[in-house]
């Protein structure tokens, strides 16, 4: 079977948790399958990054920039599509929300969520009207569709008026780096602690700062955290800036809290791996997730997570976390107390989140994601 790989949205860096997703979903497909054919279609931005070295994986660099989204749309549909004939690919996969519709082959496209339909402010005027356009056709053209969640299939069904047939859950993991827990010289520690500023206990949110990600309700908890429990801590936004980048700013000198809040914008996964460890408390208020990867590496670093309980939250998270509507700041504010205070809890939201984050891994995603493969492929 070959099998075409179209990488074609990928801007290194940019495109959050749906980079993670293919980069592990590679990794693992090269420890599983060297049988099958695979061609990767990357673009100017990401080709060369990917590291195989596997004789079956051949990739094949498309001259367009996915940062220039109209030329990259434009290939993707009329280009894309010769390229498939040229190297004979029986079945291919779009793990970004859009595909070629006019590829000869079988095709599979990943849509990892309906953001763009609950929360367009995320993104351009431009980027939103391409996907509201593409990514129904998508679905519809495509054999299968692979989503990452019950919540997200649920959405894609109602949205889309896609079968449910039609749809594969196939779940993500954390991060494979960052998924092991690690022991750190106290050397390192305080090195990463005075790079950013860390001079108390502190609490961590990792997320781009888009307004879906209800970083703002987290400072006003914090807020309360501070003045009304007279907790003593930092807290720590790891992310790189979004659209409500500059409405945290303002809430944080509103608040007067610039010293307690930092923003360390984005991170390597080195020092990621180190916060998480350190962290007394992680929080993810998001209102929509497609899946929620940075909960499991929380989890995976043994540290106790208050989360949202919503869209997909409460499927991955399980009982591995202490669950808050993240639309009530004093609940948020409650929830953190409690953990920071009750070591009974504490100790109880530790060891869940040990058993939890163990039912995902980015093998089973690849295995399960081959066997789609394997099946659209008998039915061609």
């Amino acid at each position: 079977m070959r099998i075409g790989i179209n990488i074609l949205f990928l801007i290194p860096g940019k495109v959050g948790g749906s980079e993670i997703y293919l980069r592990n979903l590679l990794e693992n497909l090269t420890m599983i399958d060297r049988e099958n054919e695979y061609i990767l279609f990357t673009n100017m931005e990401n080709s060369g990054t990917f590291k195989i070295s596997q004789d079956n994986f051949k990739e094949v660099l498309c001259p367009v920039r996915a940062s220039f989204r109209p030329a990259r749309v434009l290939w993707e549909q009329f280009i894309l599509p010769f390229q498939i004939k040229k190297y004979r690919i029986e079945v291919l996969h779009s793990p970004g929300y859009t595909a070629p519709l006019l590829a000869s082959c079988c095709s599979i496209v990943t849509i990892h969520d309906m953001n763009y339909f609950y929360y367009p402010e995320d993104f351009s005027k431009l980027t939103t009207f391409f996907l509201k356009l593409l990514v129904p056709l998508a679905a519809r053209r495509s054999r299968k569709i692979i989503t990452v969640s019950r919540n997200s299939k649920k959405d894609i069904v109602q949205i889309l008026k896609i079968p449910e047939s039609k749809i594969c859950v196939i779940y993500e993991a954390g991060s494979s780096h960052l998924s092991v827990p690690i022991v750190i010289e106290n050397k390192v520690r305080e090195k990463l602690k005075e790079r950013c500023g860390i001079d108390k206990k502190f609490i961590l949110t990792v997320s781009v700062s888009h307004p879906h990600k209800n970083l703002h309700r987290l400072v006003e908890a914090y807020d309360i955290l501070c003045k009304r429990y007279q907790i003593a801590c930092q807290l720590l936004i790891v992310g790189i800036k979004g659209r409500a980048q500059s409405g945290l700013m303002n809430l944080v000198k509103e608040l007067s809290l610039e010293k307690r809040v930092i923003f360390t914008g984005w991170v390597s996964n080195e020092d990621l791996l180190l916060l998480y460890s350190e962290a007394e408390l992680f929080v993810f208020p998001s209102l929509f997730e497609g899946f929620g990867i940075p909960v499991l590496e929380a989890m995976a670093q043994g540290t106790p997570i208050v989360s949202s309980n919503a869209a997909s939250l409460p499927e991955v998270v399980g009982d591995g976390a202490l669950l808050v509507d993240p639309c009530n700041i004093d609940e948020i504010a409650e929830a953190m107390h409690r953990v920071l205070t009750d070591e009974t809890l504490r100790v109880a939201l530790i060891k869940r989140g040990f058993k939890r984050v163990s039912r995902f891994s980015w093998e089973k995603t690849a295995r399960e994601t081959l066997a789609v493969y394997k099946r659209v492929y008998k039915q061609k």
